[in-house]
């Protein structure tokens, strides 16, 4: 963390939240919380990251610039911490950062293990903060990020796992909310000349209207013109693209198809076809 850059100093102990800001050169400087200077009570991830965005959208509003986040927690407070790391991920990306357990701060500035009460927020900003902030003293921050570093780096993986999960799984809901937005009849129309040859002369646009439960038929030319090699293959390409529930639910269509029989399935897509007719049972 820069030698000329505020920072932000969050204490989470028992569940309760307190904030200040160390300015270069200056004392720490209590924050108020969501309109509470002191202990705010904190009961859940979702408070947390509250309390956060509150007080960064005000420094940031008040002061602008850079500002380094320093989160200190406690034991009690560490499955509430857990909670959060989903919300929090997105807001430590692209700023500095640490986060690491009271405890051992707490017992270097003489204060008891057994001591379980929230200390006075006065001996904090005179014992704690100067030690948590020594930029001057490298042993002292050296000592302080080696005690710190297991716990440290085992939350860094924690976030970055949370992270790429959740990247994961928008870009799963992208593909399928793309598949999905179109109706189940537009799928048809689009797909299934791609699976069958001439499908539309062996199912005509009444049939097919009325098959899919629509009220307007839809209107194909009689005999409809098969679709050039290039237009098929990229049709063809688009559907193995599609989540396979999607690929079933077009496939499994065509085999309650009264016509089915007449049906030719496309030699590239033969074994794909009979691959999800047998999925779908």
């Amino acid at each position: 963390m820069g030698h000329n850059v505020p920072t932000l100093v969050l204490l989470l102990l028992e569940k309760h939240l307190a904030a200040w800001l160390v300015l270069p050169g200056d004392g720490p400087r209590e924050q108020p919380i969501e309109g509470t200077l002191g202990w705010l009570p904190c009961p859940s991830g979702g408070a947390l990251v509250q309390g956060l965005d509150d007080v960064s959208n005000r420094l940031r509003h008040e002061r602008g610039g850079h500002i380094t986040l320093e989160l200190c927690y406690d034991a009690a407070s560490d499955k509430l911490l857990t909670d959060s790391l989903t919300a929090l991920a997105p807001r430590l990306v692209g700023r500095d950062w640490q986060i690491q357990r009271w405890e051992r701060l707490a017992a270097r500035c003489g204060r008891l293990s057994e001591e379980t009460a929230r200390p006075p927020r006065d001996w904090i900003a005179q014992k704690v903060l100067p030690l948590l902030l020594a930029q001057g003293d490298a042993q002292a921050r050296q000592q302080m990020q080696a005690a710190a570093q297991r716990e440290h780096a085992s939350l860094t993986e924690s976030l970055q796992a949370e992270r790429a999960a959740l990247q994961r799984q928008n870009e799963d809901l992208r593909m399928q909310n793309a598949a999905m937005r179109q109706v189940d009849s537009e799928l048809l129309v689009m797909y299934l000349p791609a699976l069958f040859a001439r499908f539309f002369n062996e199912v005509g646009g009444h049939d097919l209207a009325l098959l899919c439960g629509r009220v307007e038929p839809y209107v194909l030319p009689n005999p409809y013109p098969e679709p050039t090699p290039e237009t098929l293959h990229c049709q063809q390409r688009k559907f193995r693209a599609l989540p396979r529930e999607v690929q079933r639910q077009v496939v499994g269509f065509a085999a309650r198809l009264p016509q089915r029989r007449k049906l030719k399935e496309r030699p590239e897509m033969c074994l794909l076809i009979q691959q999800l007719e047998s999925e779908g049972g």
